[in-house]
This record gives structure tokens, C-alpha cells and sequence, in this order.
């Protein structure tokens, strides 16, 4: 800085500034100061200037995986909202068993990070009691938990849940089944399966048990409708808890020769970005992940310049109604004939 000062013929607080606050030095000088720097082969130290300012402009985010587009969506806008203040997020993926994740997330604070976004209930002992104590900023997103020990950023998964079931049972649909995921550390699967039996017994409906469990991929999708079609073939609407699972299940229905919605009225869940062109076009629920990710960074930053804690935040999940839902075989077969 001080050859960079000289050969500018300015002082060493002009050439930090030109760096660090060029709103506050002349366009010319600026202009004059980088040239210098760039002949001279000079480039500020982020090392040093996080040592001396104590800030690293590091943020972290821990989720379940970046295989897919929902996490990632919910990301892109988180980082993108920080980078407007000169913020870089590292990303740490932990899985969906949350049960484990304190090493992963500790690490993230270790490199630097100070704020921390995270998916879903906090389930792991030792992340509890670490979060109990007065660290860094963190929110959590996707679960909306009023009684969480940090501020959550997220819808109400039971009560998404709930709006595609009354959607198939406004249909005339009564024997139900679910393709869900792992209920064992994720806060969302339980919470969907909650809501499914719930809906079930409150409306004498049929299929309380019918529940697949598997994993997240389109092969588990495909695996999961042929085992529902041994297992519970008078399934007339099937409710898949993510967007992928339905890709897989629409699939080996179409190679099984059943068809969707006259056969099985399928409902997913995330609205990813193919489910519009999938055939038939997917009714599924809408999850709010670029506003997650935009707010979520939003009060991590204002808890950062100011010092507030950051808000809980209830966001609103809605049913996008597509073409995969229909009413049921014989309640068609009568509306028909009535029609007649």
C-alpha cells in the first residue's frame, strides 16, 4: 500500500479507501490508485482485512442435499441477496437425518461463517445446546415452528398437506395412499404423514396406513407405484411427497399401462419447474423457496448490521391445479350418466 500511495502521490488511508469505500474518494483518484495497484501488481489481502476487521463476509447455509432444484432455488436467491453486500455463502449439505448434522454445521462457523441458514426442525442434541447459547445469527427455513429455539423462515408443511387432500376428497376421491419420505429426523415427512392420516380419520376416508416410504429419486417413484399397486390396488388418489416421487410414479404408470388421472389421481408436492411438462402437467403443491432463500438472507443482514435478532416468518404454500387429478373412476361413470 505504501509503493501503491507513492506512486499515486497519494496517502496510505486514500489507497485503502479507493479499495475499501470508493464512494468516498474522487473518480479520478480511484481511477489513479487501481492503475498504480495494477501496474505494481498490488490486490488488497481479504485475509488480513478480515483479521483486522474481524468480519470474513462469509455466511454458511446447511441443507439436506443440492440434488434438488428446490434447495437449489432456495440458495441461488439466498446468495444472490447477499452477494449485494459483499457477502460469499458456503454451502454444506447434511442430508435428510438431521439428527447428526452438529459437526457439518460447527465447521461452517469454524471457516468463518457469520450466519447460518439451516432446513427444517433442529433435532440434533449437541446443535441444540450449541444454538441455545448467544453465537452467530441463524435461521431455519422450510418448517415453520413457532416454538423453535431459532427464528424460522417457512410455510406449514401439515396444512399444505391437508389443502392437496381436500382437494382429492372435494373430487369425490376415498381410498387414499402416500409415497412419503424417511419420517426419522425430518421434520417434514412427519409432519406430512401427520396430516394425511389426520385428514383420513376426521373424514372416515380409507387408506390411513397406505403409506410407502422410500427414498427421493425418480427410480424410488417408480418403485413405490408398482408396490402400491400390489399392495393397495383400489388406490384411486395417491399423494406423493415430493415433485420427483410423483415423476417417478406418473412414469411406470404410463409404462403399466395406467392411466393418469382416470385410473389414479396423483398430487406432488414442491411444484419443481418440469412438473408443468410432465404428462399429464402435475397438480402439486407450490413451496415459496425463492422467498425463503431472499428473506432468510434479509434478516440474517439486518441482524448483522444492527444486532436484532432475526423474525419468524410464516410464508404461504398454495395447490397449483394442473391435469394429474380428476374425480375417481365410478363417481365419473355416475356424473357421466347423470349428465345423460
Amino acid at each position: 500500500m505504501f509503493d501503491v500511495a507513492r506512486e499515486a502521490g497519494v496517502s496510505v488511508a486514500t489507497v485503502s479507501r479507493a479499495f475499501n469505500l470508493p464512494d468516498v474518494v474522487s473518480e479520478d483518484v480511484r481511477r489513479r490508485v487501481l492503475a498504480t495497484a495494477q501496474r505494481l501488481g498490488y490486490a488488497a489481502n481479504p485475509a488480513a482485512k478480515a483479521l483486522r476487521s474481524r468480519k470474513t463476509h462469509i455466511v454458511g447455509a446447511a441443507i439436506p442435499t443440492l440434488d434438488y432444484a428446490i434447495f437449489a432455488k432456495m440458495i441461488n436467491h439466498f446468495q444472490d441477496a447477499f452477494a449485494q453486500h459483499g457477502y460469499i455463502t458456503i454451502v454444506a449439505t447434511t442430508g435428510f437425518e438431521h439428527a447428526n448434522v452438529f459437526e457439518k454445521i460447527k465447521t461452517l462457523v469454524d471457516r468463518g461463517a457469520e450466519a447460518l441458514l439451516l432446513v427444517g426442525a433442529i433435532e440434533d442434541p449437541a446443535l441444540v445446546r450449541y444454538l441455545k447459547e448467544p453465537h452467530i445469527p441463524v435461521v431455519t427455513t422450510y418448517s415453520y415452528i413457532p416454538e423453535e429455539i431459532v427464528p424460522c423462515i417457512g410455510f406449514d408443511n401439515y396444512a399444505a398437506t391437508q389443502s392437496a387432500m381436500e382437494y382429492l376428497a372435494d373430487l369425490g376421491h376415498r381410498r387414499f395412499a402416500m409415497i412419503a419420505g424417511s419420517p426419522k429426523g425430518s421434520d417434514r415427512q412427519r409432519t406430512r404423514i401427520a396430516a394425511y392420516r389426520d385428514f383420513i380419520g376426521e373424514r372416515k376416508l380409507e387408506g390411513e396406513e397406505n403409506i410407502i416410504i422410500r427414498d427421493f429419486t425418480i427410480r424410488d417413484g417408480a418403485e413405490a407405484m408398482r408396490a402400491l399397486l400390489d399392495k393397495y390396488p383400489d388406490t384411486t388418489a395417491l399423494v406423493c411427497n415430493t415433485d420427483v416421487v410423483a415423476f417417478g410414479a406418473l412414469s411406470e404408470s404410463r409404462r403399466l399401462g395406467i392411466r393418469i388421472p382416470q385410473d389414479i389421481s396423483v398430487v406432488g408436492f414442491d411444484d419443481a419447474e418440469y412438473a408443468a411438462q410432465l404428462d399429464p402437467p402435475l397438480t402439486t403443491i407450490a413451496v415459496p423457496a425463492e422467498e425463503m432463500g431472499r428473506l432468510s438472507a434479509e434478516m440474517l443482514h439486518m441482524s448483522l448490521s444492527t444486532g436484532d435478532s432475526p423474525r419468524f416468518v410464516r410464508l404461504d404454500s398454495h395447490l397449483i391445479v394442473r391435469k394429474s387429478a380428476c374425480p375417481p373412476r365410478g363417481l365419473k361413470q355416475l356424473r357421466l350418466a347423470s349428465a345423460v
